[in-house]
């Protein structure tokens, strides 16, 4: 009989960890394990990477599309003092949806070996998880995600009811067992799968281009791949850095792929620069990987983040990459520096120095791309599906033959 393992996250949207999930979800051994996946919140047509899983996985939603979409846009207009009750009650509602949905769900489904909480979204569900085995995913740096020490204080409780917990890299294995000691037996890191040959193919797809996106493949840029957000992703740093590098005489354009709530800010920063003609905000894209491949660099600039997986699906491209050397993952990513260049949080003027050095010194480049050739190697998702396997034997979750 199938090992029937249960797998939850937060939403099926664009986004770097949902990506990651689809990758698990379709690479585990179907003729051995059983895999259900519950889905917190149903976001519709926004949900794009529905259609990429496997049909031989059940999909349910514990969260109704009605309900969340009315809860975001409430989220947004706290205006007045009977708006933001409202929201509160929603909110409200949305727990106790979540809740009952969960217990009702998982009553309909057959025995469950394992509950992987891909995105650790059930951490106050204790009671009603407290009988299955459970393995909680962390994706982020815990103490940049949560700040306030109440809140980290509290995760680590939560995380103690768990059997295992993941982090995505070694340098968050140490940066979690450093906040939490007496969670250090339970913590593991395994890196993100990547579907090398699936990226490599859809870099040569430009069937759904517009011939407008057909000639900006055809110039020559630097590119960014990332939600648009104020609090994680420093674009501000990253626009002063590409104005001082065009002052070194770089003719090179910087492309920006992505959205998110400070987009419209970061295009007014754009402005007053007076960049508009040099930088181009493209908006999400579900097919990143053919910009990748026609860049001349690839560039992150970030306060915080897990394991950022556009920086190794670039290496896999073939890029150079250029990234802050934020907690936890591109110092890890990018061997300190052996497998790609980093610069100082916010500082905008290494980071112009380290674009000019991967553009123009081109004995730097060669050593770089060699490097990056054996450095991709450890990413692949045999590596990571033998941890998890691991991980899941030390639980007594064997697989069958």
């Amino acid at each position: 009989m199938k090992k029937h393992i249960l797998f939850s996250s937060g939403s099926l949207r664009m986004g770097g960890l949902e990506r990651i999930l689809v990758e698990y979800l379709n690479k585990i051994d179907k003729d051995r394990y059983k895999i259900t996946l519950f889905i917190l919140s149903d976001f519709g047509k926004l949900d794009v990477f529905r259609k990429d899983i496997s049909e031989h996985i059940d999909i349910r939603f514990l969260k109704p599309e009605k309900l969340v979409t009315k809860t975001a846009y409430l989220k947004h207009n706290k205006k007045n003092l009977l708006n933001k009750i409202i929201y509160n009650l929603y909110m409200s509602l949305e727990r106790h949806t979540l809740k009952k949905n969960f217990v009702k769900n998982l009553k309909e489904i057959e025995k469950v070996d394992v509950l992987i909480d891909f995105d650790s979204g059930l951490t106050k569900l204790s009671k009603e998880t407290e009988h299955l085995k459970k393995i909680a995913w962390i994706h982020n740096s815990l103490p940049n995600l949560l700040k306030k020490e109440k809140k980290i204080r509290k995760r680590g409780i939560r995380l103690n009811n768990y059997d295992k917990i993941v982090t995505i890299c070694k340098e968050m294995k140490e940066e979690t067992e450093k906040i939490y000691p007496y969670l250090k037996e339970k913590i593991e890191y395994i890196y993100n799968p990547f579907d090398f040959d699936r990226i490599k193919k859809e870099a040569e797809c430009t069937d759904e281009l517009t011939a407008k996106e057909k000639d900006l493949l055809d110039d020559n840029y630097i590119l960014s791949v990332s939600r648009i957000d104020r609090t994680q992703k420093d674009y501000p740093t990253l626009i002063k850095a590409y104005k001082l590098l065009k002052s070194k005489g770089i003719k090179q354009k910087l492309y920006i792929i992505g959205d998110g709530d400070f987009r419209e800010e970061l295009g007014r920063i754009i402005k007053n620069e007076n960049l508009e003609n040099d930088v181009k905000l493209l908006g999400q894209k579900k097919n990143p990987y053919v910009w990748m491949k026609n860049s001349d660099l690839f560039v992150h600039s970030s306060r915080y983040e897990g394991l950022p997986t556009v920086l190794i699906e670039a290496m896999i491209l073939g890029k150079v990459v250029v990234s802050s050397a934020c907690p936890t993952g591109p110092r890890e990513i990018l061997e300190n520096g052996k497998s790609g260049l980093l610069f100082e949080i916010g500082d905008e003027s290494e980071f112009a120095e380290k674009m000019f050095l991967a553009l123009n010194n081109q004995n730097k480049r060669k050593e770089l791309e060699e490097n990056i050739k054996m450095r991709v190697k450890e990413f692949t998702p045999d590596k990571s599906l033998e941890k998890l396997d691991l991980v899941m034997r030390e639980l007594g979750v064997q697989k069958n033959g």
